[in-house]
C-alpha cells in the first residue's frame, strides 16, 4: 500500500515493526511495515524519525518527498535496490550500436499512438465532437507512422512536435482548456505539471531498480541534472496523465497563491493511484533493458 502524507504537523515514527502516524489532535495510526510499499510526503512541516527511515530501508520501501509542482525533491532508498551493472553497460553501449535510437523511436511512436487513442477516448465524453476529435486522431497517427523511418533524434523530435501541436489544439478546442504550456500558471497546466511529476517519479524509481542510469537517455539532450532516460521512457505514459487531468476538471478554486492547493495535489495523487500504472511501468522498463541488451525488441505500451 501507499502511505500519502498531505497535512502539515504530521509526525512519522517507528514502533514494534509498524509505521506510526501521529496527526495533531488525533489518535496515532499504526501501519505494519510489511504492508507499506512506498511513503509519499506531499508537503512541508512533516517530521520523520531516523528509526523509521532505517526500518523502511530494510524493507525496501521507497520514501519520496514531493515539491509543490509534483517533482520528487528527494528520495530515500537502500543501495541494494539497484539492479545489475550489466544493464548500465548495455545502456551506455546503446549510444554507439544504434539500439538507443531504436528505443527512442519506439517510445515516441508509442506516445503518438497513445495521443491518438486519447483523442478518441476523449471524444466519447463529448459525443457531439467525436468526429472532429477522431479526425484529429487520424492526423496525429500520421506523425506516428513517419517515426520508424527517422535516422536521428532530431527527426524523431520533429514528428513528436507535429503530433503534439495537433493533439493539444484538438483538446483545447473540444474542452476549452488552455494551450499546453509547462510554464503557465493556470490550473490546467499546473495540474498537468503535477501529474507529470508523479509519472516521472514512478519511471525514475523503476530505472533505478533495474540498474539503469536515469541521466543517460537517447532522445532528450544531455544536460547536468536532467534525467534524460527517465524523460525518454515516460513519454508513452503522458496521455494517461492528460486524460486524468481532463477528467478532474481543474478550476480556479484549485489554486492558492498561484500554486495548487494541498487538497488539489492530494486529489491528483489519489487519481494516479487509482490508475495502477506502476506495474505496467515496471514491465516497460524491463522491456527497455532487454532491448538495450539485445535480448528482444521493445514493444510500446498501448493506452
Amino acid at each position: 500500500m501507499e502511505v500519502v502524507v498531505k497535512e502539515h504537523g504530521v509526525s512519522l515514527g517507528y514502533s514494534r515493526w509498524a509505521l506510526v502516524v501521529r496527526r495533531r489532535g488525533g489518535a496515532a495510526e499504526r501501519i505494519p511495515i510489511h504492508q507499506v510499499d512506498r511513503l509519499w510526503i506531499l508537503t512541508g512541516g512533516v517530521s520523520i524519525s531516523s528509526r523509521l527511515v532505517r526500518a523502511l530501508a530494510r524493507s525496501f520501501v521507497d520514501v519520496v518527498f514531493f515539491d509543490g509542482r509534483g517533482n520528487p525533491a528527494a528520495r530515500l532508498f537502500p543501495p541494494e535496490a539497484n539492479g545489475t551493472v550489466a544493464h548500465r553497460r548495455a545502456q551506455y553501449e546503446a549510444y554507439l550500436n544504434g539500439r538507443g535510437l531504436e528505443l527512442a523511436k519506439l517510445v515516441v511512436y508509442g506516445k503518438i499512438v497513445n495521443q491518438a487513442a486519447a483523442l478518441r477516448r476523449a471524444g466519447l465524453w463529448r459525443r457531439e465532437l467525436y468526429q472532429e476529435l477522431a479526425g484529429a486522431a487520424s492526423r496525429v497517427a500520421e506523425a506516428a507512422a513517419a517515426v520508424p523511418r527517422c535516422g536521428d533524434p532530431q527527426c524523431v523530435l520533429g514528428h513528436e512536435g507535429r503530433a503534439a501541436a495537433e493533439y493539444w489544439a484538438a483538446l483545447s478546442k473540444a474542452f476549452g482548456t488552455p494551450t499546453r504550456d509547462p510554464n503557465a500558471s493556470d490550473p490546467f497546466n499546473l495540474a498537468l505539471n503535477y501529474g507529470y511529476g508523479i509519472l516521472r517519479y514512478a519511471v525514475w524509481r523503476q530505472a533505478v531498480i533495474h540498474g539503469l542510469d536515469p541521466y543517460a537517455g537517447y532522445l532528450h539532450v544531455d544536460k547536468s541534472g536532467r534525467p534524460s532516460l527517465v524523460l525518454d521512457l515516460m513519454e508513452e505514459f503522458r496521455p494517461h496523465i492528460d486524460l486524468m487531468v481532463l477528467k478532474a476538471k481543474p478550476s480556479a478554486d484549485w489554486l492558492e497563491g498561484g500554486v495548487l492547493k494541498r487538497e488539489a495535489r492530494a486529489a491528483l495523487v489519489e487519481k494516479w493511484l487509482e490508475m495502477r500504472l506502476e506495474p505496467t511501468i515496471a514491465r516497460q522498463v524491463g522491456l527497455a533493458v532487454a532491448h538495450l541488451e539485445g535480448r528482444g525488441v521493445y514493444t510500446p505500451h498501448k493506452l
